[in-house]
């Protein structure tokens, strides 16, 4: 994605290394809705946890040759329960859990009650299972960002743009320790200054998710009052255990029903 924009770059008297990290650090003057979009993205992502909803996993993986080895789903309701968020399994392949994990799962579930009762749950509050894995923060300063027009996504207008780290082939090793080897395509609602989509694809060697990769996320105006993930999904290879993982990966959100700040769910 390359930004129709105006650039405004430091002048900077260095040479070499000075020179790219100088160009690297420069500030771009974004397009006011990407930069609105931008600045919006932690507190749509916060609105989420005041939501309960159902998600959706599904993970499939795949050997060297590309034959499927694995192919397995589950369904998970975030509900609030002592007045903060919990994941609770219910469905794996589409069905009822079996009757000793069901047990385990109603355990777990009672045993986080009682410790959030008591102010005893180490781990802490669900934190949410949706987050944007892109380096969107670091646009204006290590990408390069074109207009690709407008588009329509549920009958709403989208401005679309291009994002592009901003170095050389000889740079490629840098952006890639820094977590910034992404191409990006980026869709902002035009009327709310939101993200609706956000498409993007590995293009370097050494980070997690091995070059070539393609990742997505996506938003939805829920209920004409606030913007919520409705997927995630990724293709390609993960490196774990010092191996790469031929997986891929879809969650999908729905059914978002709305806690008040008071509202919680206990057991006994």
């Amino acid at each position: 994605m390359k930004i129709a924009w105006v650039w405004s770059v430091a002048i900077v008297a260095a040479v070499g290394l000075g020179l790219s990290q100088a160009r690297a650090e420069s500030q771009t003057q974004l397009d006011p809705s990407l930069a609105q979009a931008i600045a919006a993205r932690k507190k749509t992502e916060g609105e989420a946890q005041q939501y309960a909803f159902t998600e959706r996993k599904r993970d499939r993986t795949f050997d060297s040759k590309g034959n499927p080895k694995q192919d397995s789903s589950d369904t998970f309701e975030i509900i609030f329960l002592e007045g903060a968020p919990y994941q609770k399994h219910t469905l794996h392949n589409d069905q009822p859990l079996p009757e000793k994990e069901q047990k385990a799962e109603d355990r777990k579930l009672a045993d986080v009650a009682k410790a959030r009762r008591e102010n005893k749950d180490k781990a802490g509050p669900f934190s949410g299972v949706f987050h944007l894995q892109l380096p969107v923060d670091q646009i204006s300063t290590r990408f390069d960002v074109t207009s690709a027009g407008s588009d329509e996504i549920d009958g709403r207008k989208m401005l679309v743009f291009n994002a592009t780290p901003r170095v050389g082939p000889e740079g490629m090793k840098e952006i890639s320790r820094d977590g910034l080897a992404w191409d990006m395509k980026l869709w902002v609602d035009d009327q709310d200054k939101v993200f609706s989509r956000i498409d993007a694809k590995v293009i370097a060697d050494g980070m997690r998710y091995e070059n070539g990769s393609l990742l997505g996320f996506n938003w939805k105006k829920v209920n004409n009052e606030v913007w919520l993930p409705t997927r995630f999904w990724f293709k390609g290879k993960v490196r774990f255990m010092m191996m790469n993982v031929n997986t891929e990966t879809e969650q999908i959100y729905s059914e978002y029903k709305k806690f008040q700040a008071e509202s919680k769910i206990v057991t006994e």
